[in-house]
């Protein structure tokens, strides 16, 4: 996987369409689609967003590109883990919430892995356990501000 995640993927679908600035259309590959259904959209962070309007599932459609969910993510470091760990701040209490809402998002990425039969390596779970340490910290903030 290239360092940009979007160029890979959108390299791998067919019918690509720009709509938008940092958003497409495509044909949805885990599905018979005759018209475009997949929206594909470039988070700020990097992250790739994806949505089949027929209702396939993120995980189903990087399968069917040979890709993993993990994949959806920049490849700065992958998943940052040292270097989240050296920065401290107080977090505002929007932060908090925006913060367990992202590291919810990782946990829901990987249970979709293990569904559908992928093992997690080293990685993956010391991402886990990161997505753990940050939402413990969020909700002691929020905790804090009573």
């Amino acid at each position: 996987m290239s360092a940009q995640p979007i160029q890979e993927i959108l390299s791998r679908l067919q019918r690509v369409k720009k709509i938008a600035p940092d958003k497409w259309t495509a044909l949805c590959p885990a599905h018979d689609d005759r018209r475009p259904s997949l929206s594909i959209r470039e988070a700020d962070d990097g992250k790739i967003l994806l949505h089949c309007w027929a209702g396939c599932g993120a995980a189903d459609i990087v399968n069917a590109l040979g890709l993993t969910l993990t994949d959806l993510f920049p490849r700065t470091n992958r998943y940052n883990v040292g270097e989240a760990r050296s920065v401290h701040r107080v977090w505002a209490h929007r932060e908090a919430l925006q913060g367990i809402a992202h590291e919810a998002i990782i946990v829901r990425l990987f249970i979709e892995r293990q569904a559908v039969g992928a093992p997690l390596d080293h990685d993956d779970l010391a991402r886990l356990a990161l997505a753990d340490e940050r939402i413990g910290e969020a909700l002691r903030v929020a905790e804090e501000g009573r």
